[in-house]
Order: structure tokens, then sequence, then C-alpha cells
């Protein structure tokens, strides 16, 4: 049996305002060929199929018509799993048409765990069994327990989520005989060991802020993860796996894109081969002080190649409007900055009179760090109160969804 492992498609994705429709028009057409060229049995996609919970139509759009192409390979079944950027109820919306084209979609965690063990069958027969399990929200596995420290909450989600990954399991061994057939794992979180990218927002520990590879039962023969947008195994493991996101969702995140194409030989690995995903843009970087963003923007040779470029500038001293001088030197190379950001120390005030700030070009911790500087705060009263604005975020964006759902 052939796997094809591919996660964080973050479709609807803007980035600087830009839209990314042709690169992922373009990335959807590529995967069907591939899965049509390599005769894959059966395709997984952990999470983050869209950037929002509520996508833009062509997002939805480009989503149904990459399922509509399924038909025409020979794919013996699909599982999607919700990631933290998706609605549940939008990724289930079709769930019981796309049954009947073997495309199991999991939009989030259901009440009967049995209903996310999937068979996978090839010919009649069974040739695999998927433990579907989608991005855990803290409500899905644990109450909270009133006056229980930071420590005991990520104790007792650690334990949640490992809970559910052994009760899938064992209701897999119930119903098949694993003894010759692979048993597939999926999920979308942090897992610790792993590296970030620079392009996905952090979950935070409100929503399963990070686990250890200790929660997965030893039975998987092959662990298919999203939500990291970096290509990597995790733990030294090599049956565990993020895939990573199939185009770099921001300047300075690795450009290199892979997906993993897995083999079995009855239950065990037999061979594991990464990919490599054609580039449909690239994101150009230009880095260092401005002189020597100067240098290099001379020097550059401007691709045939669709590609953007930004600038990532140390703070210096520089005469006149720094954006303005940049820019100035790119049109004439014919091309433009999507985005101009000067790197400042962290008790920089970044909103310095006569000096204009763009708010899209700054994190939601870097204007959070500003505040607590306005308000005299010092780095352990910062400290202290980081985790909980994180926190927050996470349930800002939680209550979003919720409501898109209602």
């Amino acid at each position: 049996m052939r796997i094809l492992h591919t996660s964080d498609w973050h479709l609807g994705a803007r980035l600087c305002d830009r839209e990314r429709f042709d690169e992922h028009k373009a990335f959807l057409s590529w995967l069907t060929e591939t899965i049509k060229k390599e005769e894959v049995d059966l395709l997984i996609v952990s999470g983050d199929i869209f950037d929002t919970s509520n996508p833009p139509n062509y997002g939805e759009t480009l989503y149904y018509d990459f399922l509509c192409s399924l038909v025409g390979t020979k794919l013996s079944c699909t599982v999607i799993i919700g990631g933290n950027h998706d609605s549940v109820s939008k990724l289930n919306s079709a769930k019981s048409l796309l049954d009947r084209m073997n495309i199991f979609v999991m939009g989030g965690a259901e009440k009967d765990v049995g209903e996310m063990v999937i068979p996978v069958k090839k010919r009649g027969e069974i040739v695999s069994v998927v433990c579907a399990i989608p991005f855990l929200r803290e409500r899905d596995i644990r109450v909270p327990t009133p006056g229980e420290s930071w420590d005991e909450r990520e104790r007792a989600i650690a334990d949640g989520v490992r809970a559910y990954y052994h009760d899938a399991v064992q209701i897999a061994r119930k119903r098949y005989n694993l003894s010759t057939i692979p048993l597939i794992g999926t999920g979308h979180l942090f897992v610790t060991g792993s590296q970030s990218g620079e392009g996905q927002r952090d979950l935070y520990v409100g929503n399963l802020g990070s686990v250890s590879t200790s929660v997965f039962p030893k039975d998987f023969s092959y662990i298919a993860l999203g939500h990291i947008h970096r290509a990597q195994k995790v733990g030294k493991k090599d049956y565990i796996r993020y895939c990573g996101s199939p185009i770099a969702m921001d300047f300075g995140e690795d450009s290199k894109k892979i997906l993993f194409i897995v083999d079995f030989d009855n239950c065990e690995i037999s061979n594991i081969r990464s990919v490599l995903i054609p580039q449909f843009r690239k994101l150009i970087r230009f880095k260092g002080s401005f002189d020597e963003v100067c240098s290099q923007i001379d020097q550059f040779e401007v691709p045939d190649y669709p590609f953007w470029a930004d600038v990532e500038l140390e703070a210096g001293a520089a005469a006149g409007d720094v954006s303005q001088i940049l820019n100035d030197k790119a049109a004439e190379k014919n091309f433009e900055f999507l985005k101009i950001k000067v790197l400042r120390n962290k008790e920089e005030n970044i909103f310095k009179p006569h000096q204009t700030v763009e708010i899209k070009d700054l994190t939601p911790e870097e204007v959070f760090e500003e505040r607590c500087l306005n308000a005299g705060l010092n780095q352990a009263e910062k400290d202290l109160l980081l985790p909980l604005y994180r926190e927050l975020l996470v349930q800002i964006e939680s209550d979003e969804v919720e409501i898109c759902e209602n």
C-alpha cells in the first residue's frame, strides 16, 4: 500500500494583501498529477485546509475542484482532517456526499471516537486502518478544574490527548485484524522536539500548546502530522512526520517544500520518499544593514519566474526616507517590495515621533511589547503577562470559529 501525506494548504491565504490563488491552483493541479503518476492508494491531508474559518469563495472552489479531480485517479481513499484554522462545520458540510466518493472528512473531534476510525479498502479488501484524529480543542478532551495551576492544566491537556489517541487505537484493534495491515494516525498539533518555521501561527497552551511523542501509542505504523510548516521527522522517530506546507507562507520561511510518499509491506514501512514540490512563486528576502541591502538590490538580477520580495532591515543610521529610497531602487529594476521591516531592540520604542510604522508589518507580540514598554513594565512583569496575552489571542480566534459555526 502507498500513501501520500500532505498538509497545511491554507487555501485563501494572503501575503501582504496579495492573493495566493495562482500558487495554490498550480499546486493542487500538480498534486493531482503526482497522485496519478505515483499510483497512490491513500491520500492524507493533515489539517489547515483553509487559512481562516471563513475562507473566500475562491478558496472553497479550489478545494472542491481538487476533490472532483481525484475521481480520475486510482485512489482507494482520501482522509482529510481539520486544523486549528479550519471551521469544523464548513469542512463537515459536504461530509455525507464526500463519504460516497471515499473521501472521509473529520472537521473536528467526534463525540464517538469510533467514528474517526476509518478502514481503507482496495478492491474490497481492507488494506489499512486510519485513526483520523483532527485538531483537538481543549473542550474536546477535558473539563477544566477551578483553581488548577498552569502546570496542572498543561499536564491535563497532554493526558487528554494521550487518552484520545489510546481510545482510537483500542477501537481499531477491536474492530480489525491489524497483524498484517498498517495502522495510520493523524494529528494537527505541536509535538515537542519539532522545529517551527516562520509561517505558522502558534498554538498556545489554551489550545494544546505542545505534547511529547509519548502521547501516541506505539501501535501506529505511521503518524501523519500537520501544523508545523517545516517538513521533518519528530523525536528521531522515522514514522512520526510533519510534511510541512506546500508553499512558503511568509518571507523567511524555507522555500524548499516537500510531501511524503510512504510504502508499506504488510504493516511495516518499506520506504519513505520525499517528493520536491515545484516552487510556483519565489519569495525573496533582502536582509542586512541599509548599505548592505542597497548593494544587494544593485547586484540583483530580476528572474524570469514569478516572485515577491521584502526587506528585513537592521536598525541603524540612514539618511532620508528609507522605505522610499529602497522602493525607488527596486522600481529601477521593475519590481517592488511587498514589505520593508526594520528590526529593532525590544527596548526601543517602535512608535517614535515622525516615524511611520504599518500595523500590518507588526506581529501581535510586537504590539504587546510596545504597550508594556509604554506602561513602564519591567521584563519580569512582561514575562508574566505574555502567556496570558497569548492565550487570549487563541481564545479570540476560537470564539470567531464558534461564531462562524453557529
